[in-house]
């Protein structure tokens, strides 16, 4: 079975990157979870000095040290905005 997959986008104040990605692991203040393609729609906001982790379509894993933002998804895309 192939792995699906879903766009995530990552904004910030002076760019967007666009990516294709098996998951996303966000921490929020409460704690980390992680999303897939097909995920139930969400907002959140990232935890302060935290790390997003994806897994591209390359099957690399990625790691992007943030300061804060807040993350949406829903069942075709991913959406972090940053501050940074």
């Amino acid at each position: 079975m192939e792995p699906l997959y879903f766009t995530f986008e990552i904004i910030t104040p002076t760019t967007t990157t666009t990516h294709i990605v098996e998951w996303v692991e966000i921490e929020s203040p409460t704690g980390s979870f992680l999303v897939g393609p097909q995920h139930s729609p969400l907002v959140s906001i990232i935890k302060n000095k935290s790390s997003i982790i994806y897994k591209n379509a390359n099957a690399q894993t990625c790691t992007l040290d943030v300061s804060q933002g807040i993350f949406k998804v829903d069942a075709t895309k991913a959406i972090a905005l940053l501050d940074q």
